[in-house]
């Protein structure tokens, strides 16, 4: 199975946004924006500060909730314009594993380097060999998505396999 993978940078957001959210890190990073905008409120409703004070507040909470995502933006933007993901990249599937072919060079691997299998809304991406990124867009897999589904599951241990 041959799946010919035209990278954007919206593939790289959606990957980047999927490992800062599905950390501590991120989840507390929205905490703190929604407590700065619910502190706002409280505050406002108590009487304690005026109206000016609490938009300053919205306004803070915001900035907290939309840093994050715009910083990831910017990277993505950033980080498209690697060689790496100007040509076309070609993955072929197999039953021992899998290659990449990019730019004339040509890597396989077999299941057992992959480290983990993840989906994010957009990308299915698989770590191999001590944090090496493949990212296959979803919308890449046309007739094969199923086909390849079924080679990760029977070749990868549950615990390598983060696909919902």
């Amino acid at each position: 199975m041959k799946i010919e993978v035209a990278m954007r940078a919206e593939h790289i957001y959606d990957l980047l946004l999927f490992h800062t959210y599905s950390r501590l890190s991120g989840f507390l990073v929205n905490v703190l924006g929604l407590a700065v905008i619910v502190a706002g409120g409280i505050l406002l409703s108590t009487d304690r500060i005026g109206v000016e004070n609490a938009l300053l507040y919205v306004g803070a909470g915001f900035l907290f909730l939309s840093c994050t995502p715009l910083s990831l933006y910017l990277k993505s933007r950033k980080m498209i314009a690697a060689p790496c993901y100007k040509e076309r990249t070609v993955y072929t599937f197999f039953d021992y594993g899998f290659s990449t072919q990019n730019v004339g060079a040509e890597n396989s691997y077999s299941w057992s380097q992959v480290e983990k299998a993840v989906s994010t809304p957009k990308d299915i991406v698989f770590y191999v060999n001590e944090g090496e990124v493949l990212i296959l867009p979803k919308e890449s897999f046309h007739d094969y998505f199923m086909p390849v589904m079924k080679l990760i599951a029977e070749n990868l241990t549950r615990d390598k396999i983060y696909i919902r």
